[in-house]
């Protein structure tokens, strides 16, 4: 499941950033020529949203799928159980309330009794209720339909596994239960503090039974738009392959007063993001990514600058992670790098020494701290009690990182340990990048830079190497051709322990260089007092790793009490980074961009397909600027706090 998910929440962050500000309805075509009047004025009796697209979707069938290309036209024609709102607060969509039992293995949902399916010609089918839900899941665990995203269902809902491995045939069997026509019930196979996030994926919408077998093999072929009933807040009223999408406004939609967009015109074209920034000046689309070659000129023009706005981050959280199983070559010194980041004052060294706002202004010169952070766990990302998950305690207390005397203090201490252990200087750090990556070679530079002249290159040695461009994770990352290198992780589901995983001992996608700490095989010295108060055998005495694994079972222990959950998670992290085994750094942006749609209006989440959505969006008269932007991100932050605390 990580692994799709986790593609999953970086493609759906890349598309949702249609939700940044602004778009051009005419003027030259020149830089800095004028603008005309936006004819898409929100309060014109029609507000179309105009687009290009590069890439076709190769179906339609939500319930098969496993991209994000194609998530994206369910997510706004397919409603879910539940929805996010602007603010990331879970909202009663399909269903109106719902409740789980004591022991958190039963959900119950009551559906609303006005939604509706419609045909593409917006002409009504009939109303949805659960009994679709459970069509829908059993299409999914079906293994002869093949879903990519069977395992998101398997992982959760009882007997789903046993059924797709076909160790049981009676879809009956299957965890989901229509008690009557409005009355959805789920069983879990265990308890999921975080069940009620991944109710918005695609493998748990809904399906009308009837009209499946009405379309055998073509049900949702990417062919017609005659192929899907409709439930969400658009239908898709023509569909051309390679030419042209139309969605336009349900009006028998349960929702639609707040659905502001009367229709989205997405027209193909191969080279869209190269022709859109200058068919945006030309009033010919209302979108357009402004790369970073262009991007100066943009900027630096008085009156193109003011329609330019950053995407919005992403929930991908960057960091630098030091290699403790060295697998490169001898003539990187790998015996006397193990040695080098065995020593924790060597790792707390270049953790004070990094210079992350130089090295983030490599990808964002206008506003590089407003992408940095301090944990793995982005802010904002989850809450408790209307607490942020990183403003608890352990974690908002953690240093922001660059500090050159601290760097220079552990360095100091780091140099007469790693004398005594037989290290040589400099310690050679081979820092591996792709090429194939905007920016990140001209980052390693700076850094290489930057480090060196902080602590000395008779401390250090930085040296830079270009992986392939091709197969860069399995041929570099997971074979260990590397001492010090920047890595991602991406959420699955709205609870800290999705950060957790790269770091949990046995997990399926772990990385054991960062698990094998050297503690965990040489028993570094830990006292046993630390040890005790974390209730650990004298096994565990001097292995930091365990330690810091034991702190995360502990919280995944606690199911029903989400603030004691996040509070053990929040502790364990803390523990991760005090102790440097990683670099927390930034996280993902997408660069910038012009556009109509208002950035902060639609669905805010950083997973599931909720984010995909332009319900809620309204379209801007002009695009934001970096000024405006920032505004509008800092009063969005100020409402999503309240709202938080509100519950």
């Amino acid at each position: 499941m990580k692994r799709f998910l986790s593609l999953l929440l970086c493609l759906a962050m890349l598309l949702s950033v249609a939700a940044c500000g602004g778009n051009n309805d005419g003027g030259s075509s020149t830089p800095g020529g004028d603008q005309n009047p936006n004819t898409n004025d929100p309060g014109s009796a029609a507000n179309i949203y105009r687009k290009l697209y590069a890439s076709e979707v190769t179906t339609l069938n939500y319930l098969y799928t496993g991209t994000t290309l194609e998530f994206e036209p369910a997510a706004n024609v397919i409603d879910t159980l539940v929805e996010y709102d602007k603010y990331g607060m879970v909202q009663p969509a399909l269903a109106t309330s719902w409740e789980t039992s004591e022991d958190g293995l039963t959900w119950t949902f009551h559906l609303r009794n006005d939604a509706k399916w419609v045909r593409s010609d917006g002409t009504e089918y009939g109303p949805v209720t659960a009994h679709d839900f459970v069509t829908g899941l059993q299409w999914v665990v079906d293994p002869a339909n093949e879903s990519k995203t069977s395992d998101v269902v398997c992982s959760v809902i009882q007997n789903a596994d046993e059924l797709y491995t076909k160790k049981l045939t009676d879809f009956n069997e299957l965890g989901v239960k229509a008690i009557d026509d409005y009355t959805l019930v789920y069983t879990l196979k265990a308890p999921t503090p975080y069940f009620l996030s991944m109710l918005t994926y695609v493998c748990f919408m809904p399906a009308k039974a009837e009209f499946i077998a009405e379309k055998g093999d073509k049900f949702g072929a990417a062919d017609s738009a005659d192929n899907l009933l409709y439930c969400g807040a658009f239908r898709i009223a023509d569909f051309q392959p390679q030419v042209s999408h139309t969605f336009v406004k349900n009006d028998s939609y349960w929702d639609k007063d707040n659905v502001f967009i009367d229709e989205i015109q997405e027209t193909f074209n191969k080279e869209a993001t190269t022709l859109a920034p200058a068919m945006y000046q030309r009033g010919e689309t209302d979108y357009a990514v402004i790369s970073a070659d262009i991007l100066p000129t943009w900027m630096n023009d008085s009156k193109l600058k003011d329609v330019v706005a950053p995407q919005r981050n992403s929930y991908y959280s960057y960091f630098f992670c030091f290699n403790f199983d060295p697998h490169f070559d001898a003539a990187y010194e790998p015996d006397n790098w193990l040695k080098a980041v065995n020593n924790e004052n060597f790792r707390r060294s270049l953790y004070h020494a990094l210079d992350r706002v130089k090295a983030k202004t490599v990808e964002e010169p206008y506003d590089p701290e407003s992408q940095l952070i301090s944990t793995v766990t982005p802010p904002n990302f989850v809450a408790a009690d209307g607490v942020d998950y990183t403003d608890l305690t352990p974690l908002k207390t953690l240093p922001n990182g660059f500090d050159e005397a601290k760097a220079k203090e552990y360095m100091a201490a780091a140099k007469t340990e790693l004398a005594a252990a037989g290290a040589t200087f400099p310690v050679k750090v081979l820092m591996s990048y792709n090429p194939s990556t905007a920016n990140w070679d001209r980052q390693c530079q700076i850094i290489e830079q930057q480090m060196e002249e902080l602590l000395g290159t008779d401390y250090i040695d930085i040296v830079l190497e270009a992986g392939p461009s091709t197969n860069f994770l399995s041929e570099v990352r997971r074979a260990g051709k590397y001492a010090l290198m920047l890595c991602n992780w991406g959420p699955d589901y709205a609870d800290p322990e999705t950060y957790s995983d790269p770091w949990s001992l046995g997990f399926t996608y772990n990385w054991p260089e960062l698990c094998t700490d050297p503690s965990y095989e040489t028993g570094d010295t830990y006292t046993a007092e630390d040890a005790a108060a974390l209730g650990l055998d004298e096994k565990f005495i001097g292995t930091k790793v365990k330690i810091y694994n034991k702190m995360v079972d502990e919280a995944k222990a606690e199911k029903l009490d989400i603030s004691t959950r996040y509070q053990k998670f929040a502790e364990a992290e803390a523990y991760l980074i005090d102790h440097a085994f990683i670099i927390p750094f930034a996280v993902k942006n997408d660069g910038y961009c012009v556009n109509l749609v208002s950035p902060f209006d639609r669905p805010f989440a950083p997973f599931g397909v909720s984010s995909l959505k332009y319900k809620g969006a309204k379209l801007l008269e002009k695009s934001m600027s970096l000024e405006e932007y920032q505004a509008a991100e800092e009063q969005w932050n100020k409402e999503r706090e309240a709202a938080m605390a509100a519950g």
